[in-house]
């Protein structure tokens, strides 16, 4: 089975002639009979792009953030205009920055891949064979694609755990932008391996060993690595209902700041596993947080204690870290019910915006009106940004333009203030990440800016 790649000139946008076949548009009479179906999705390749929306004709087949997949749908064998649009700053509205026309063939296979940035876009058409499973097979299927515009040309390696790449054995080599062929393996278990190309000993990525099962198939993907995971390239599994998940490198421990939110539980030590000689964090203060500490990942104990005294155990808790993951734990609770709360980070710039965050582990209120606005905004006129942020939770990232900013924190439905109006600054392609903690006051809150 050949793939082939298409590439539309960066920054390309087709408009949709009044004439195109708009789906659910046409009588049955001017609508060509079709006579099979073919599968699409799309994958977002941009490393610094925002979230961006994939459709067939004017319908949305969904929205994709950078390194994740559509799900596979099916659709007749007809042609249609494929196109990605995103919104840009200052803008309310979405605008359609790529379109390609494809005529779907039957039992075919495409992806659209949205690569270059989303001001000058490029999109790759791969196109396979469906496979088509009896019910009775033992393998299963794999592909992988280039991505990374970093990253020269690269070799391909897929074989069981202990197995070395050697000269003559890898599944084949990809320039950017192409896809190998899909081939078959025995279901088990299997390492993927990167190397330079021509150059085995050059491993720029080898895998966690995973076992694969009969009659799946799956697309690796070969991108560039950004801020928020510890490998050198990032490199995700895509399965085709479009679940998309990064892999990791064990040659990279995953990272994991701590935070101390746990008013009057004092200063404090973090233990890993049984090692209660060196803490992996020392004398971490209240409101404050630790540096990026590499972890095993995994299932781990981890141990807080009172700083200085590891006998005085604070919390105990078992933790499973995904691999080539970076993530913040905040130590929060009354100092007689502690918990670990985690976080995972989102440390990638996204061009023209900024992004903020705001978790809330304040113990002395269970929710929270929080309030982000441009700076000099009285709250009392507006409506809080963040309603009932309940406490152990996190807003998710949002993405702002740049300016100042500044939160404030409500009780739910007042407009007494309990913490801020606290000043912010935005960048484009800048984070700000910040939490609602406790203060001496148990009517005040505090809002501290963490990174």
């Amino acid at each position: 089975m050949n793939s082939v790649f298409r590439c539309i000139p960066a920054g390309h946008v087709f408009l949709l002639a009044a004439t195109v076949l708009v789906l659910g548009g046409c009588t049955e009479s001017q609508r060509p009979e079709a006579t099979g179906k073919g599968t699409i999705r799309g994958i977002h390749a941009v490393p610094t792009g925002q979230d961006a929306t994939f459709l067939i004709e004017e319908r949305s087949l969904g929205n994709i953030s950078y390194k994740n997949s559509t799900g596979t749908q099916e659709f007749d064998d007809l042609t249609y205009n494929f196109s990605f649009d995103a919104r840009f700053p200052g803008d309310s509205s979405l605008t359609r920055i790529a379109t390609e026309t494809l005529t779907v063939a039957a039992d075919m296979d495409y992806v659209f891949v949205l690569t270059g940035t989303i001001a000058a876009p490029s999109v790759l058409v791969w196109e396979a064979e469906e496979r088509q499973w009896e019910g009775s097979e033992t393998e299963f299927e794999v592909s992988a694609g280039h991505l990374a515009s970093g990253s020269g040309a690269v070799d391909v390696y897929f074989a069981p755990p202990g197995t070395a790449p050697v000269a003559g054995s890898a599944r084949g080599t990809l320039e950017f932008g192409e896809r190998l062929p899909a081939f078959e393996a025995e279901n088990g278990e299997y390492v993927l391996t990167v190397t330079a190309a021509g150059d085995p000993a050059a491993v720029l990525f080898k895998s966690s060993v995973r076992n694969y099962t009969e009659r799946t198939s799956v697309l690796f993907t070969i991108q560039d690595a950004d801020p928020s995971i510890v490998s050198g390239l990032s490199v995700r599994r895509i399965e085709q209902a479009g679940t998309s998940t990064e892999v990791g490198d064990p040659t990279f421990p995953p990272t994991r700041r701590f935070f101390n939110s746990a008013f009057g539980s004092g200063n404090m030590d973090v233990y890993v596993g049984d090692d209660f000689t060196t803490p992996i964090v020392s004398n971490l203060a209240y409101g404050a947080v630790s540096a990026d500490i590499p972890v095993p990942s995994g299932a781990s104990d981890y141990t807080y204690t009172a700083a200085g005294n590891p006998g005085a155990i604070l919390l105990e808790d078992e933790e499973t870290v995904p691999p080539n993951t970076r993530a913040t734990n905040f130590v929060a609770g009354e100092p007689d019910e502690v918990d670990a709360l985690t976080f995972i980070d989102d440390r990638r710039p996204v061009t023209g915006f900024g992004k903020v965050r705001v978790i809330q582990v304040a113990t002395s209120f269970d929710s929270v009106d929080v309030y982000l606005l441009d700076a000099g905004t009285d709250h009392e006129d507006t409506g809080p940004n963040l309603p009932r942020l309940a406490s152990n939770l996190s807003s998710g990232y949002l993405h702002i333009e740049p300016g100042d900013y500044e939160i404030s924190v409500t009780e739910i439905g007042e407009k007494a203030l309990l913490a801020g109006p606290v000043p912010i600054t935005v960048s484009a392609g800048g984070i700000v990440e910040t939490a609602v903690i406790d203060t001496t006051d148990p009517n005040l809150l505090n809002v501290v800016i963490y990174d």
